[in-house]
């Protein structure tokens, strides 16, 4: 009986264990946790920049805002003629040297520009004289400097509104045959203001600028005594000044001042100023560029008009004044260069005639663009 009892545990015991082992092998398994890394990881900027780097990116955009360039020449010509010749024909034997500088300043940040230009020229020539022509001479062929800053809204692809400042005068005195002083610094000078519009053609190709300014001031000075009794003297003789006629008080006699006007005098009007710059070549060997400018006075004018009717004093009616400048450069190699420069100028103010001037050089030259 015992065997039979242990038997039967026995076989219950293994009963219960197989029971176990199916029921787990058949359970359904549970789903394996799984980990993923969705943290997105991104390189991360320095929080600060090197001095180097900050410079650099300052001197980029500086060169990107400012267009500079810089250009100077000297020339020099010489005239010789023999002793026979000059006998015939009267000529002298000379030297000249002139001494040109062109100085251009462009700045741009988004639709606001500026612009500046400075240019100077100087030259003198001297003169071989024998001892029956008289003593050698040296004279002024060339004298000038000029300045013109000019900033501007843009708005749109070829039209700017803006305005502009211009200061021109010279540099040395000037002597007529006589020895007299006829020109001083600021003796004369003259003082543009003008405010308008600028159509600036789209096409590189043809680099032409026309400014409009229905408002413009012109301003003449000369502050030197000595010019303006040289100027008297001529137009009016010995006369005093108390003797002189209301009329020829209000003649102009010294660069367009009158005696009513004393060092200084302005005119109201409009102007128009044409600007074409333009190199041709690959290597920039043929340069022109021109300048043509106007300025009425119809202010004035108008004033003199209603003046003339109030007293009875006769005014000089006003003409437009004209100057027109034109400059050829051709480049024979990086140094060396020949400039041909041509000018017309009319100012009724100072003579009622048609100036023009011509003047070809050939000698050094230096060039400087930062673009």
């Amino acid at each position: 009986m015992k065997r039979f009892f242990t038997l039967f545990m026995t076989f219950l015991a293994c009963a219960v264990v197989a029971n176990a082992q199916a029921t787990v092998e058949s359970a359904t398994p549970q789903e394996q946790v799984k980990f993923a890394n969705e943290v997105k990881t991104e390189k991360a900027a320095p929080a600060f920049k090197s001095e180097a780097q900050l410079k650099a990116e300052k001197a980029a955009a500086r060169k990107e805002r400012n267009t500079i360039e810089f250009n100077a020449t000297l020339n020099g010509s010489l005239s010789h003629f023999n002793n026979h010749w000059r006998k015939v024909n009267g000529n002298t034997n000379s030297l000249t040297g002139i001494g040109n500088i062109l100085f251009t300043h462009n700045y741009k940040k988004g639709k606001f520009t500026i612009g500046t230009k400075v240019t100077g020229k100087l030259g003198y020539t001297y003169s071989f004289l024998d001892e029956s022509e008289g003593e050698s001479d040296v004279t002024k062929s060339q004298d000038e400097w000029f300045i013109q800053t000019a900033p501007a809204y843009t708005l749109s692809k070829s039209w700017n509104v803006g305005g502009s400042v211009s200061l021109r005068s010279q540099f040395a005195n000037g002597f007529n045959g006589d020895d007299k002083l006829t020109s001083q610094g600021f003796a004369p000078a003259y003082l543009t203001l003008a405010a308008g519009f600028t159509y600036v053609c789209p096409n590189a190709k043809f680099p032409i600028k026309i400014n409009v300014s229905p408002i413009s001031m012109n301003a003449t000075y000369v502050t030197s005594e000595k010019v303006r009794d040289f100027f008297y003297a001529e137009k009016f003789g010995t006369t005093a000044v108390a003797d002189l006629t209301p009329d020829q008080k209000n003649t102009p006699y010294a660069y367009g001042l009158t005696l009513q006007n004393g060092v200084q005098r302005y005119e109201g009007g409009s102007s128009i100023q044409i600007d074409f710059d333009k190199t041709f070549g690959k290597k920039g060997v043929f340069r022109y560029r021109t300048t043509l400018y106007s300025f009425y006075g119809w202010i004035n004018q108008v004033s003199q008009q209603s003046a003339s009717k109030k007293n009875g004093i006769t005014y000089e009616s006003i003409a437009p004044t004209v100057r027109w400048e034109n400059t050829v450069d051709i480049k024979a190699t990086k140094y060396f260069s020949t400039q041909l420069y041509f000018q017309l100028y009319y100012n009724k103010a100072q003579i009622n005639k048609v100036q023009t001037q011509v003047v070809l050089g050939v000698g050094l030259a230096y060039t400087f663009k930062n673009k």
